[in-house]
């Protein structure tokens, strides 16, 4: 038998607050670390050139080249999370102006 009454909402402003706490401190540790191996792979880029030369040659410069793409992908990433934390923000200040009102 269902019930008519209405039911406790999931995300009220206290969770969207806490999940908005804990996403923006994800997303500085993910920018935290694209900004780290942005520093590798500056280090590396010289190093190896150094190295092997200014070809493409060897593992070492295969790595060179992934940490440049792992880089870029962790700074995407914390760009859409940084979306994302606009989002719950926005909803987090809708939620608790509508709570707020009753």
């Amino acid at each position: 038998m269902t019930s008519n009454a209405p039911k406790t909402p999931r995300a009220g402003p206290n969770r969207l607050a806490e999940a908005l706490e804990k996403n923006e401190a994800a997303a500085d540790a993910v920018q935290h670390v694209a900004d780290e191996l942005g520093v590798v792979h500056a280090v590396l880029s010289k190093e190896v050139a150094k190295i092997v030369g200014e070809g493409d040659e060897g593992d070492a410069a295969d790595a060179v080249e992934r940490t440049a793409a792992l880089e870029k992908k962790l700074a995407e990433t914390a760009e859409k999370m940084s979306e994302v934390n606009e989002a719950l923000a926005d909803q987090h200040a809708s939620v608790k102006h509508l709570m707020n009102a009753k």
